[in-house]
């Protein structure tokens, strides 16, 4: 019995239509590259790493900290008298409103030691100003952070963020170890290194000569 000529020309389109179907699928497979485990692992965002990202934050730190640093007895005075020219003229980073950190450094005498930090006499600072350099717990390691200009968006959240401060801590604690190893005996001596003084200061005024200079340590070196 024939089938009416509609019909057919109807299923003659059908087997057409599903063999450029098949066709596109086989020619798809044959293009698709499948990955490995290990290639799709790849292709996948990297874990953040606070402890990494503070190694690399530090290495950077230790050479350009020191060739940005403008000497501490220049600086001091400059902000005392204009923060904000200070903070231009010496190329301070500014992590926030109202937050400076100017890289220094400094040559002085120890003129008190103790486990925890020197207290220096440094050529051009106010005698009314006592400069600090942290040796143990006061160490700032979001001072480093910021001031290689790692931002609060450059981390997944603020526990990360953190924790990349903390792990500078440690790293600058370890600096600090290796260049000042008996802190009492450097009383009267000589003290050179590089680091950061962070100035706060919401509304822009100058500190006073009468508020301390805290220098969070990257380079350090006595005994001289």
């Amino acid at each position: 019995m024939l089938q009416p000529a509609g019909k057919m020309k109807s299923r003659r389109n059908l087997f057409i239509v599903l063999g450029i179907i098949v066709v596109l699928v086989i020619a798809m497979i044959l293009s698709t590259k499948f990955l490995t485990p290990e290639e799709l692992t790849a292709t996948l965002p990297k874990k953040f790493d606070p402890k990494q990202t503070a190694s690399d934050l530090w290495g950077k730190a230790q050479t350009e900290i020191p060739a940005n640093a403008q000497p501490l007895g220049e600086v001091v005075p400059a902000m005392q008298k204009d923060l904000k020219a200070a903070a231009a003229k010496y190329k301070a980073v500014s992590p926030a409103e109202g937050a400076y950190n100017f890289p220094v450094k400094f040559d002085g005498t120890v003129t008190d030691a103790s486990a925890d930090s020197l207290r220096l006499s440094v050529p051009g600072v106010p005698k009314e100003t006592v400069v600090i350099v942290p040796l143990t717990t006061a160490v700032n390691g979001a001072a480093v952070r910021d001031a290689m200009g790692f931002k609060f968006g450059d981390a997944p959240g603020q526990t990360d963020y953190q924790f990349v401060a903390d792990e500078l801590k440690k790293l600058m604690q370890q600096q600090v170890k290796s260049g000042v190893s008996d802190p009492a005996s450097l009383k009267g001596k000589k003290v050179s290194g590089s680091g950061v003084v962070v100035v706060l200061s919401p509304s822009g005024t100058p500190p006073p000569p009468a508020k301390p200079v805290n220098v969070q340590p990257v380079t350090i070196k006595g005994g001289s």
